[in-house]
């Protein structure tokens, strides 16, 4: 009988043991028009920075650990497709079955572009880094961190749950966090920032202008935003359930009461909205 029992959870023992594997990928397109890179994944790290012009270049790696009784893991679909000037670039996992056990499975997904480019990053879950781009470039993950440096153009930024730093930004930025914080810093023309659930922070340098209406929001979160001095806007701020802190030394007509602070910064006319939920709001000089 105790041989039976060692025998047995010899073989168990040898059944759940971990088993691990990488695997990778790497293509390369010659591009003569302005590309657009269009990057999928459902489970993946991504990188982007800029390259040389007139050449779009993609690394994939995938990496899996499996524990457990499984079925033969099934190989991810990783393709890389042209069209003109238009790149692809899919990275999915096939959805492996593992009883009395578990599987880990993770791209990293490494692209280098030109730094004039559209680019359109989605991921299932995990992180998004791009440096140095400029054009139309719109990112979003279901659940990880974003950072962005140095993006220039039309920006969408989106998170469902996790952070988002960007920082030398130019241009119109939109940026959404579900659950996490938010700090950006640049030169806009156009913002629109909300997080359901974090800190926000939003410093805007000299040079950017209200061609257009701006929202900044938070549900659950304190608010720091910076501005230049010579920003002409309508301001329209309100907490509903915290501080409202102004160090403005410049010119403003309007109304300041406990929780509302509404008025014309260097007689500007476009409206500048802010509003927090739960947090204090403080407003600034950003230089």
């Amino acid at each position: 009988m105790r041989l039976s029992i060692t025998l047995a959870s010899a073989l168990l023992a040898a059944t759940l043991a971990t088993s691990a594997s990488a695997k990778g990928w790497q293509h390369e397109w010659t591009l003569a028009g302005r590309p657009a890179v269009h990057i999928l994944t459902n489970d993946g790290h991504v990188h982007v920075h800029a390259g040389p012009a007139g050449a779009v270049s993609a690394r994939v790696s995938y990496d899996t650990q499996v524990w457990g009784w499984s079925n033969m893991p099934r190989d991810p679909l990783v393709e890389f497709q042209q069209d003109g000037d238009l790149v692809t670039i899919t990275a999915r996992t096939r959805g492996n079955i593992v009883v009395f056990g578990g599987i880990h499975e993770k791209f990293e997904i490494d692209v280098s572009l030109p730094s004039l480019c559209d680019l359109d990053v989605r991921s299932g879950d995990g992180g998004i880094d791009v440096e140095s781009v400029s054009g139309r470039i719109s990112l979003e993950t279901g659940d990880g961190h974003m950072h962005a440096m140095g993006l220039k153009g039309d920006l969408r930024l989106w998170t469902g749950d996790g952070g988002i730093d960007a920082d030398g930004l130019d241009g119109r930025l939109a940026a959404r966090s579900g659950d996490g914080h938010l700090r950006v810093r640049g030169r806009f023309d156009k913002l629109d920032l909300r997080t359901g659930d974090g800190r926000l922070e939003a410093s805007v340098v000299r040079g950017s202008s209200l061609v257009e209406p701006w929202t900044v929001e938070t549900g659950d979160g304190a608010m720091l935003v910076r501005i230049p001095r010579n920003l002409k806007a309508m301001l329209d701020a309100h907490t509903n359930d915290g501080h409202l802190h102004v160090d403005l030394p410049i010119s403003m007509r309007g109304d300041i009461t406990g929780h509302d602070l509404r008025g014309a910064l260097n007689e500007g006319s476009v409206p500048l909205r802010l509003r927090t939920g739960d947090g204090s709001l403080t407003l600034a000089l950003s230089e």
